[in-house]
């Protein structure tokens, strides 16, 4: 049974820890206080997600007192990363953390949605004539060009950087991988492109993968 709320204790939160499946609950609901919030960005590879953070204030027990740097919880709807854990005076203090906005596929959803725009993603028929194309969905994705210090490693002039919400290609069926070499493509304002590089590492956390980072061409 969770403990009673006490005093300003007054918010439900559930703490998580990864596990080999990715983040799971521990323990039962605590009762907490977030207190200084504040709006901050969390940069994940050059992506930059609008978050919040603050102190959590929660009562000491056993599971609270072994809460790392790392773990998570969830308040409000939304889910935070402890980022600093402050060592009590006395066993029996109250926990203070820091803690920030989680790399989550809300948080991802919510970046693109304000900042990106709606693509269409495709993959050729094999042996189609004409050409035809077949999956052809539509995904949410910010599209940027490359600054002259980011041409390496064979990207070029006129190269785009796509970030793709991977949510969208399951939630579409889109067969997976995606495949460079000219097999897929994406229509980026009428113009079709290619893609030439698919990272889909880069924005994997805890197991999940909430984003492809994509290099395409033409």
């Amino acid at each position: 049974m969770p403990i009673a709320a006490a005093g300003t204790l007054n918010q439900r939160i559930q703490f998580l820890r990864r596990g080999a499946g990715g983040f799971a609950a521990i323990g039962p609901v605590q009762w907490g206080r977030l207190e200084f919030e504040r709006a901050l960005t969390v940069n994940v590879v050059g992506v930059t997600l609008q978050g919040r953070g603050g102190k959590l204030t929660v009562r000491a027990c056993d599971l609270t007192r072994g809460l790392k740097v790392g773990d998570r919880c969830e308040l409000d709807g939304d889910v935070f990363t402890i980022t600093i854990r402050k060592a009590p005076e006395v066993d029996l203090d109250d926990v203070h953390l820091e803690i920030e906005s989680a790399p989550t596929p809300a948080l991802y959803a919510e970046e693109i949605d304000r900042r990106g725009e709606v693509i269409k993603l495709q993959r050729r028929r094999a042996n189609s004539n004409p050409v035809a194309y077949e999956p052809q969905i539509d995904v949410r994705a910010i599209v940027t060009g490359y600054a002259p210090s980011e041409l390496v490693g064979g990207i070029t002039q006129g190269d785009s950087r796509v970030i793709l919400l991977a949510a969208d290609l399951v939630a579409g069926g889109f067969p997976l991988p995606i495949q460079t070499g000219g097999l897929d493509s994406v229509v980026i304002g009428g113009r079709q492109r290619t893609f030439r590089m698919v990272d889909d590492n880069s924005h994997r956390v805890a197991g999940a993968l909430l984003a492809y980072d994509c290099t395409v061409r033409g």
